[in-house]
């Protein structure tokens, strides 16, 4: 699977199949955060919840920056 190159949300399979270190964690986050359903968002344990939280702000900032 190859997430940079996608145009459509994960399905459940993939969801399942990210990378994940130890502690559950998806290991690339950043650049999957994206194509995460709001079911899938709230299925990440805290951590990653936390940082897509802020993944979306960041995003939200640089929008607002070249509007």
């Amino acid at each position: 699977m190859n997430i940079l190159d996608r145009n459509k949300a994960f399905t459940a399979a993939e969801f399942k199949a990210l990378p994940r270190n130890a502690d559950g964690d998806i290991i690339d986050l950043w650049a999957a955060f994206v194509w995460l359903t709001p079911q899938q968002v709230g299925a990440l344990t805290a951590d990653d919840y936390s940082r897509v939280e802020d993944y979306n702000e960041e995003l939200r900032c640089i929008v607002a920056e070249f509007a």
